[in-house]
C-alpha cells in the first residue's frame, strides 16, 4: 500500500536526485527558521549534493546556469 509521500512527484524527483536527506534537513531548516536566507548552510550542503550526483539530469542544468551567473 503506497502513502501519500509515495504518490508525491516531487518527493519522487527529490529521491532521484540521491539528496532527500540534505533536502529534509533544508525543508526543516525553513520550517523552524520562516526565512530561507537562515538555512544558508543547508541549501549549500543540497546544491553540492545535487550538483555532484550525476545521477539526475538537473545537476548539469544547475552547473550550466551556475556557469552563466558567474559571467555576469
Amino acid at each position: 500500500m503506497s502513502t501519500p509521500e509515495d504518490d508525491d512527484p516531487y518527493n519522487a524527483r527529490i529521491e532521484k536526485t540521491g539528496c532527500a536527506e540534505e533536502n529534509e534537513i533544508l525543508q526543516l531548516c525553513f520550517y523552524d527558521k520562516k526565512d530561507w536566507r537562515l538555512c544558508k548552510e543547508e541549501m549549500q550542503r543540497f546544491r553540492k549534493c545535487f550538483q555532484n550526483n550525476q545521477q539526475n539530469a538537473g545537476s548539469k542544468a544547475l552547473a550550466q546556469s551556475e556557469k552563466n551567473n558567474n559571467k555576469h
